[in-house]
Parts: structure tokens; sequence; C-alpha cells
């Protein structure tokens, strides 16, 4: 079974289209609905989408149904959540030495540590993938 890390700004753009989708981004959630991929996401994830909905409530972008909706859906997806205490020393080194957020290396290190690959629409994170994960 191939294995996926989803960050948090490509759950986003699922429901909210502030930017263009990553690439592949369908054809993975598609085929996580199938059984065929296993999306993983660290904790921090969902925390993070239910912040971004929060300030997007907050800013009138989205409604409140709006919002409980894309919450609810997300919450819906199925999603592999993965505690991220086992991932910090990971997550602390890959920020260091590449210069990213702990919050983003969190990500990456759960990648590299399932040898999976990363889905982001973030472009630094992006770049640090590339980096440090094999290619394809």
């Amino acid at each position: 079974m191939k294995t996926v890390v989803l960050d948090t700004s490509a759950l986003i753009r699922l429901y909210i289209p502030d930017g263009p989708l990553p690439n592949g981004l369908e054809g993975v959630i598609e085929s996580c609905l199938n059984g065929e991929t296993a999306a993983l996401v660290p904790e921090l994830a969902l925390v993070e989408a239910a912040q971004v909905i929060l300030k997007k409530e907050r800013a009138a972008l989205i409604t409140s149904a709006e919002a409980d909706e894309i919450l609810a859906a997300l919450l819906e997806l199925p999603l592999e959540r993965v505690r991220h205490f086992d991932l910090l020393l990971l997550a602390y080194e890959c920020a260091i030495n590449l210069n990213i957020t702990a919050y983003d290396a969190i990500f990456l290190a759960l990648a590299k540590s399932r040898n999976a690959a990363l889905i982001t629409a973030d472009e630094a994170l992006a770049k640090a993938a590339r980096e440090v994960l094999p290619k394809g």
C-alpha cells in the first residue's frame, strides 16, 4: 500500500480554494477513499486546520455553517493520525537544518520516518521535502 503524508495546507485547499491544489492531491484522496493509499497526518494537522478555519470564519471569508461543514468533512477523511511525540527530535533536527518551522518540520519528519511522499501547498515546505525525501 502506498503511503503519503498530507500537510495542513493541502488539507485546507480541499475545502477553501485560496490557491491551487497541490499536484496529485485529488487522486491521493480518491485512492485513500478506495483503501489503496494510507494518508498520514500528525495530530497537529487537525489543530492547525481548525485554526485556519477559525481565522477564515472570523475574517468573514466563510460563514459559521461553512466552517462547521469543513471541519466535519476534514474529520471524516480517512486519515491515519500519528502522535507527534515520537517525531519531535527528528522534526527539530529538520527545522534546524532546513530553516523551517517546527510545525512544518513535524510533517517532514513523519514523511521521512515512514518513507512516504509529502503533499503540501506550502512552497517552503515542498522545497525542504525535495532536499531530504527520496524522489518518486
